[in-house]
């Protein structure tokens, strides 16, 4: 169930997402600390960091910034036209990144 909703964005060329505090909070993401980074059926998920997974590991910078790994963006085939929306998934305790690809 998703809860709640960012607005949509342009991808920037960087890679990298700000994580509003907001979602921050609800989703017990904690600064400097890593996130568990997946990709799957054209959608990111951003999860606490599960030592035991496999996922891409990412940290949150103090300013709520997330870089997305090259190689998801590369698989996702993510162009910078490409915009993203976020959206909090409070049940399951993630954060999901969709994208809405240019035509």
């Amino acid at each position: 169930m998703v809860i709640d909703k960012y607005n949509y964005k342009e991808f920037p060329t960087s890679g990298i997402l700000r994580i509003p505090k907001k979602f921050q909070i609800e989703l017990g993401f904690h600064i400097e600390r890593r996130v568990d980074i997946a990709y799957q059926e054209d959608v990111i998920f951003i999860r606490r960091e599960n030592a035991q997974s496999s996922h891409n590991k990412r940290l949150i910078s103090k300013n709520g910034y997330l870089k997305i790994p090259k190689e998801i963006i590369e698989i996702a085939n993510i162009t910078l036209q490409d915009q993203y929306c976020l959206f909090m998934d409070l049940p399951n305790k993630q954060l999901i990144v969709k994208f809405k690809k240019s035509k």
